[in-house]
């Protein structure tokens, strides 16, 4: 008992300094967010000794009123992307898990097999031709452009795979007695019984598309077409930083990612074991 009560006490304060340590980087990061006179921040490299009486809510301020509200193109262009992708790979990713788990048919092998070695493709050899592509179909610029190429991915297939495979086919069979078709057993039977996976994959693939920062830099040309990630970047310039605006706007960044995560975070886990386990 004794032993027990000692491991689990140890296990508390190693865990408690990792989350201290985890979220340091972000605490500071607020922390300087409300400095309006960043000189005092770097006058000496990055100062850790930030007094009560610099803070203040200044460069928020400035970050909703400057740029005649390029901020708030940033962020809607984020949030339509982040819903869009999201959206489209959990539905269609989802459909294609499930297909290939529940379903026997000729070539089923051969296709997952195809469906899984793209995840050997460095994302970065893509990305020329890709660009031609959305070009050739006039998608620069455009939010189809950044949400289509990667809507479907082969790692989101295979976290529903996996967790298909857990089910039993006996739901299927009886609601086939019961009069009910293909679509409605995966609608209204199959998608219930999958809420975890789905709450993982729509928190993992939205995080994805809102930190992504490389496809709709190339994609996006305009200005005001810039998502989040690739409009913070134009703060940093070799002429001058608005390091302001900068950590004001990553402190709102990173709060639409949180608020999800904290809300699904028991289906989450639930999901990501269950996913890992095959049936």
């Amino acid at each position: 008992m004794k032993r027990k009560l000692l491991f689990r006490a140890a296990s508390a304060v190693i865990l408690a300094c990792v989350a201290l340590v985890s979220l340091t980087p972000f605490v500071y990061l607020l922390t300087t967010s409300l400095v309006s006179d960043m000189s005092l921040v770097f006058k000496n490299g990055i100062a850790l000794e930030i007094q009560r009486d610099m803070l203040g809510l200044s460069n928020y301020l400035m970050l909703y009123t400057e740029n005649t509200g390029l901020f708030f193109s940033w962020f809607k262009n984020s949030v339509v992307i982040t819903i869009m992708f999201t959206a489209l790979s959990v539905l269609f990713s989802s459909m294609v898990g499930y297909g290939a788990a529940m379903y026997q048919f000729k070539g089923k092998k051969f296709i997952i097999v195809m469906i899984l070695s793209t995840m050997m493709i460095p994302i970065e050899t893509l990305m020329i031709p890709l660009y031609n592509e959305m070009r050739a179909f006039h998608l620069l610029n455009t939010y189809a452009g950044v949400v289509l190429p990667f809507a479907v991915s082969s790692f989101t297939i295979y976290f529903f795979l996996q967790y298909a495979q857990t089910l039993s086919k006996d739901f299927m069979d009886a609601a086939r007695i019961d009069g009910c078709g293909e679509i409605r057993i995966f609608a209204n039977i199959m998608i219930p019984l999958m809420k975890p996976a789905f709450a993982s994959m729509i928190i993992l693939q939205a995080t994805t598309a809102w930190n992504d920062f490389l496809w709709p830099l190339i994609v996006m040309s305009k200005n005001r077409s810039f998502t989040l990630t690739v409009g913070l970047q134009t703060y940093l310039s070799p002429y001058g930083s608005n390091y302001n605006l900068l950590f004001a706007g990553a402190v709102v960044s990173v709060v639409p990612v949180i608020i999800p995560f904290f809300a699904c975070q028991k289906l989450f886990m639930e999901g990501m074991i269950m996913g890992g386990i095959k049936g």
